[in-house]
């Protein structure tokens, strides 16, 4: 018989596991309550090892399952993460779990299980190999996260964090259901390490999975800055030359003010009105919505609009979006813009160049709705509507890139064309207080 860890110190390194990503991780309530969560889990785990220890084998994996369920209910209870991020952590934290309880209980029995006095060397293994293995990787990941931008797995990404973590535990865990399989051993010894082995191997691959979508999150993120920055040097350019344009305009309007007042015919004197007013719609087109970077875009598309004889109509509590990445904002916005603006330009009648677009709360949702006038036939695809441009495979990627983004929010986004107006809507729920 290969003696296995005790179920008692599985559940202390899982509950240990979660406790310390709860540290890491921004904390859905404050101290209180979420020590108050922490502590009702730790019985509970407790409890759920035991029950796995006495249920026959059959019932190993129900049991296992129900494990996993309350290490990931106890990070999402406590962490203001989504489904997916919480996917990925809870995926880190049971192998982590995993590993430290499988190293300290292999050194245990190679060098102390036959030492007399055994309850307490076992005490002090916990608390040296618990302590020291979680403190450690508390450190690198503290430095780890400070380091890069924050993590915000899709739910490709999240399936495949848990599927790595899954794996691992069978693969590492087989021996002790059989050793008729290549990948089991024969030997306690060999057992041991095997286990303690693939658990570190399933560390290092999740670690280089964080690494590698870290550094992809960084990437994008300094795309979106330089993006941004460009936009404000042409949001200044544009402000610099609206400013020489009013000068020049305020001393033509002194000379045309003196034409219209000699005019003596109603209808032409309306006409130069109507002139004069036209020319002055191109300036003074700045946005103030309460966040800097929607201003910056909207007022650089609806100068464009304004140029290409655009109605664009804008109601945003810009406001709302303070907790949105300036990223996330560009790539909303953007895409959602140049679509609208591409489709209504093809429209031969100027008064059927229409956009509109709305920011405001409903409930605990923040809805962004972009809409345009719109009179070509779309197709439907699975759910989605497809490009209308002929080269299919390098475009259609805006609605997929606004629902990429609006996920990382545990958002959605739906689209749908009903009597010649095309609508997007992207629906984010509001962060909850602490």
């Amino acid at each position: 018989m290969i003696q296995d860890i005790p179920k008692l110190y599985t559940a202390l390194a899982e509950w240990l596991a979660c406790v310390l990503f709860v540290r890491l991780l921004p904390q859905r309530y404050n101290a209180a309550k979420t020590g108050g969560i922490l502590a009702a889990a730790l019985p509970l785990f407790g409890l759920v090892q035991w029950l796995i220890g006495i249920v026959p084998l059959s019932l190993w994996i129900p049991g296992m399952i129900v494990a996993l369920v309350l290490m990931y209910a106890t990070i999402w209870l406590c962490c203001r993460l989504n489904f997916c991020d919480t996917g990925f952590w809870w995926a880190l934290a049971f192998t982590l779990a995993e590993f430290v309880a499988s190293l300290e209980w292999q050194l245990y029995s190679f060098g102390a299980s036959e030492m007399p006095g055994r309850w307490w060397i076992q005490g002090l293994f916990l608390l040296v190999f618990y302590g020291g293995g979680f403190g450690f990787f508390l450190q690198l990941e503290q430095k780890r996260l400070s380091d890069k931008a924050p993590l915000h797995m899709t739910r490709r990404e999240s399936i495949s964090a848990a599927v790595i973590a899954i794996c691992t535990f069978l693969i590492s865990n087989i021996s002790y259901v059989t050793t008729d399989t290549p990948f089991s051993g024969h030997m306690t010894t060999e057992i041991f390490w095997i286990r303690t082995l693939v658990d570190f191997a399933g560390i290092a691959v999740l670690l280089s999975m964080q690494d590698r979508w870290q550094d992809m999150q960084t990437q994008h993120e300094l795309t979106a800055i330089q993006t941004l920055l460009k936009r404000q040097y042409e949001q200044y350019r544009i402000s610099r030359d609206n400013s020489e344009a009013i000068n020049r305009k305020y001393h033509d309007l002194k000379h045309q003010i003196q034409v219209i007042r000699m005019e003596s015919d109603a209808a032409r004197r309306e006409e130069y009105l109507s002139q004069l007013e036209k020319g002055m719609q191109s300036l003074g087109v700045n946005q103030h919505t309460g966040n800097d970077v929607l201003d910056t875009i909207l007022s650089d598309k609806q100068l464009y609009c304004s140029q290409h004889q655009i109605t664009l109509t804008i109601v945003a509590d810009g406001a709302r979006l303070d907790f949105v990445e300036t990223m996330d904002i560009c790539s909303i916005f953007g895409n959602a813009l140049d679509n609208a603006i591409e489709s209504v330009e093809k429209l031969a009648d100027p008064q059927q160049r229409l956009i509109r677009v709305a920011v405001y709360t409903q409930n605990v949702f923040l809805i962004i709705r972009a809409e345009n006038y719109c009179t070509a036939q779309l197709s439907v695809v699975d759910g989605e509507y497809r490009t209308t441009k002929r080269d299919k495979d390098m475009h259609g990627y805006g609605i997929k890139s606004i629902r990429y983004t609006a996920e990382k929010y545990g958002g959605s986004v739906s689209a749908d064309c009903s009597d010649n107006w095309f609508h997007l809507s992207v629906l984010l729920p509001l962060p909850e207080k602490a």
